[in-house]
């Protein structure tokens, strides 16, 4: 059992804590505690907790009882003479205290001395019996430990002294001073320390101050010793020391921008409260002691004391601290990073410095370089995100980017002495960092009769790139190198595959597939990339995936490393990874989405499977957050020749421009995989997309040509696929008039759906089927295969929409608007869920019709409005046409541009 009364009493046994929580039960614990051993009559105890109300012994019993069961076993007794609790050897942090103090009193090496005495004092948690002493007994040994506890202050501050350690000496003696200020011994240490330091002024100021407040409280001078050591400083002639250093670098040249980033720094400057301390971050060249540079003089005026700077890079502390003490006026620096921190922080505790810290590699390398005083303001800069000053000292985190656009070219523009317009394209090549503008500003400079789109045109060299971004010891090259070469060995590699990837930004299934790791592995090193700003954060997507992206200068540096270090047939596999990674995710995330159905085609590239897991609830999610990921990857699947890849790629991604109207995407990837599937012999594939362009004219109700390629394609198309591309090819007869051709291929189709269990085709054809039905006036047999089709569709969310659509817009044709109006309110509903951007214009138009045959006009027009504003946001031209004619059939005026605002 331990029992501590050095600060707030406290008990625990086998170090969980031991509650004692009422007030008169502690007294009586604290009063047995200082006769530890030894009885205590119950008198004592009764006057201690009771003061002159004395308690009935039964009373008084009943709290020592419940003082035994919370120290358990036999520790407190009762003996003839009074209650007595037993504390064995080395329980009581007071008995071990006294101890050390003792040991200590036989030594005569200082360093001993200071050791054994730090182990002492450091058992202080605060006064002794912090919240007991008002009662007389406890309040009496409290008083004999405080002095015990001064008095081995004093021995180890002289021990210090003793030994050089000044600083220590001094942060030591400080607040011992500050809650006795009439102990003339402590004072007397300080002044000794302070002036060791080299502190002559505040050591004599602490003179004025102590004999002020004696003067004033006691009426008397100070003690012989302290007039003794004053006399004695005040003959010393001071040594000439730099009392306010300046080492702050000349102000940034041509500095641009930043405006929010100094109005932190000015807001964290006038705030109140514990040391200020700002963390500048960025990756290599964004401009981040420039930044620092140009606020520091900017507000130097406000740090009377001076400023202090150094340059970290690949500094340790302890010499920077030795740099510091000696422009703040130290004559003999202790030896040692503890010392030297402890005395810089003393000499820093009285003055107002502004510490610009630059280039730190961590926050541990400038732990030791802070000053603790709120009177003082610290910067660092530096590739790390500074972790642990933000959460270990509340730095306030800044970090920095690449320039806007504009205030890229105006700052390349002020370099190169050029019109800021004529540098737009040349500061987008420089990727808007500002190391590089700077670069390309000189370069224009210094070569007569250069332009900026003389330049530009170099740069758009990728390979030469890098290489034109140099000019004397300015290299962007090399300041991506000082990140990259800090990398452990599995960061390092992913950051030079990264740079082999195409897409515009990741997700860490990216990161997992390229080195071949499980997710949560592989999120751990993107999470390191991103500490070495070697790598952005974007947030998350709607999926809920952490996204990261290079800035285009960092990309080019990861590839050129990524070829350099690495043979071909590594770089192709990791790459041949992530497609497989990808088409295994996507072909998942399709089959859940449709519960198994709408069967497509699929190539012979290999799948992938990561082991984690990454698609979300609503898989479809997935595919719309990775929409720019998997154009760029068909892209790059094609530049790599792999084609059954990327045809497969550019198919499962036709499901998701369906569902966002992303109509360029789609033709741009079909396109791409069609002539790379025509130039490598694939004719299966080359079908496969001829069906996918098919369907997009479709889509966008170009019938005659969708109709041609869907009848070049389909004698290739078998199995599964069949049925979608008969599917479209029949509603491609339905709209060019040809109603019995499209029922026969629509029926075709669901009867291949049927053959292979794909009840989502399966329903959507029949859904068709029963429209060209009631379209040709079978309204009986049109419902009933609707009521089929939406039995089939049962937990196909898609399927299910486009079903109530149709029943939609059939109430409407047999004149149950209200029926119409309720179902199109729960497709909208559904498509909000799935995301069906597509579909909505036509819903909307259905429900205006609906609202129209109530008679509601102006919530019909409203509605038809809504419809007319979709249509033209998603490029639909013959939707938007039949929206107009609908709104002026309501409104009875011609509908133009004016009237969607």
């Amino acid at each position: 059992m331990d029992f501590g009364v050095l600060g707030r009493l406290s008990i625990s046994r086998d170090g969980e804590a031991v509650e004692v929580t009422s007030a008169k039960q502690r007294t009586l614990l604290a009063v047995l505690l200082t006769e530890a051993n030894r009885p205590v009559p119950s008198d004592r105890l009764a006057d201690a907790a009771w003061g002159e109300s004395p308690p009935a012994p039964a009373t008084l019993r009943w709290h020592v009882h419940h003082v035994r069961q919370a120290l358990g076993g036999d520790r407190l007794t009762r003996r003839p003479e009074g209650y007595l609790l037993t504390v064995h050897p080395g329980e009581l942090d007071a008995e071990r205290f006294e101890r050390l103090c003792a040991s200590a009193a036989d030594l005569d090496d200082p360093a001993r001395i200071a050791e054994v005495l730090g182990e002492a004092l450091a058992l202080w948690r605060g006064p002794a019996y912090a919240d007991l002493a008002d009662a007389a007994p406890v309040g009496i040994e409290a008083s004999r430990l405080e002095e015990l506890r001064l008095a081995a202050v004093e021995r180890r501050a002289l021990a210090l002294l003793d030994l050089g350690r000044d600083g220590e000496a001094t942060a030591e003696l400080q607040p011992h001073l500050l809650a006795h200020p009439l102990r003339e011994r402590l004072r007397e240490l300080l002044m000794r320390a302070l002036h060791q330091a080299g502190r002559r002024a505040d050591a004599l100021r602490l003179y004025r101050d102590g004999r002020e407040l004696l003067a004033g409280e006691l009426g008397i001078e100070p003690g012989g010793a302290l007039r003794e050591l004053h006399a004695e400083i005040l003959r010393e002639e001071p040594p000439p020391v730099s009392v306010r250093p300046a080492q702050l670098p000349p102000d940034v040249f041509a500095f641009t921008g930043r405006q929010a980033e100094l109005a932190v720094l000015d807001d964290l400057l006038e705030s109140e409260g514990s040391a200020r301390v700002a963390a500048v971050s960025g990756v290599g060249g964004v401009g981040k002691t420039g930044l620092a540079v140009r606020w520091a003089h900017r507000v130097a005026h406000r740090f009377p004391d001076g400023q202090l700077y150094a340059d970290l890079g690949g500094r340790d502390p302890g010499e920077v601290l030795e740099r510091f003490l000696a422009a703040l006026g130290v004559m003999r620096v202790p030896e040692g990073l503890d010392q030297r921190a402890a005395l810089y922080r003393g000499l820093a505790s009285s003055r107002r410095l502004l510490v610009l810290l630059d280039n730190a590699a961590d926050s541990a390398q400038v732990g030791p370089l802070l000053p603790a005083s709120p009177c003082c303001f610290a910067v660092v800069t530096g590739r790390s995100r500074f972790e642990g000053l933000v959460a270990g000292v509340g730095a306030r985190p800044v970090p920095l980017e690449v320039l806007s656009s504009g205030q890229a070219a105006t700052l390349l523009g002020r370099v190169a002495r050029v019109d800021p317009d004529e540098a737009l394209a040349l500061a987008e090549l420089c990727d808007r960092l500002p190391l590089a503008l700077r670069i390309a500003g000189a370069r224009l400079v210094t070569r007569p009769g250069w332009t900026p789109r003389r330049l530009a045109d170099r740069l758009e060299q990728e390979r030469r790139r890098l290489d034109e971004l140099r000019a004397g010891e300015l290299d962007v090259r090399a300041s991506f190198e000082v990140s990259h070469r800090d990398l452990p060995a599995p960061e390092r590699v992913l950051f030079e595959l990264l740079g082999l990837v195409e897409a515009p930004d990741f997700a860490p299934w990216t990161a997992a597939a390229l080195m071949d790791l499980p997710l949560a592995e592989a999120a751990e090193l993107m999470e390191q990339l991103a500490e070495a700003q070697l790598v952005q954060q974007l947030g998350f997507d709607e999926a809920g995936q952490e996204r990261y992206r290079f800035h285009d200068l960092v990309r080019i540096f990861a590839r050129e490393r990524a070829l350099e270090s690495m043979a071909r047939a590594e770089r192709e596999a990791a790459l041949d990874r992530v497609l497989g990674c990808l088409l295994a995710l996507g072909e998942e995330a399709y089959l859940r989405e449709y519960a198994g159905g709408f069967r497509l085609a699929r190539g012979d590239a290999p799948r992938w499977r990561l082991q984690g897991e990454v698609l979300p609830a609503h898989p479809m999610g997935w595919l719309a957050a990775e929409r720019a990921t998997l154009m760029a990857w068909v892209r790059q699947a094609a530049a790599m020749g792999r084609v059954a890849a990327c045809w497969d790629l550019a198919l499962f991604s036709v499901r998701l421009y369906e569902l966002t109207g992303n109509m360029s995407d789609w033709r741009e990837s079909s396109t791409i995989a069609l002539e790379l599937c025509r130039e490598h012999g694939d004719s299966y594939g080359a079908a496969v997309m001829l069906v996918s362009l098919g369907s997009l004219e479709l889509f966008e109700k170009r019938y005659e040509p969708a109709r041609d390629l869907l009848v070049q394609a389909l004698p290739e198309i078998e199995g599964p696929y069949r049925a979608l591309t008969l599917g479209n090819l029949g509603l491609t007869e339905r709209a060019l008039g040809a109603a019995e051709t499209a029922l026969s291929h629509m029926t075709e189709a669901r009867e291949i759906a049927l053959h292979e269990g794909d009840r989502a085709t399966e329903s959507l054809m029949l859904s068709h089927m029963a429209a060209v039905h009631h379209e040709a006036g079978r309204r009986d047999t049109a419902q009933a295969i609707l009521g089929w089709a939406a039995t089939v569709a049962e937990g196909i969310r898609r399927p299910q929409a486009v079903i109530r659509f149709i029943a939609a817009r059939m109430a409407n044709d047999r004149g149950e608007y209200e029926r119409a109006e309720r179902l199109s309110a729960e497709v909208l509903a559904e498509l909000a869920t799935i995301g069906d951007r597509r579909l909505e214009p036509s819903v909307m138009a259905v429900r205006a019709r609906s609202m129209r045959g109530q008679g509601r006009i102006e919530e019909a027009a409203a509605c038809a409005r809504d419809a007319l504003a979709m249509a033209r946001a998603l490029g639909d031209a013959n939707a938007e046409q039949e929206y107009a004619r609908l709104l002026d059939s309501l409104s009875g005026e011609p509908v133009g541009q004016a009237d969607l605002t």
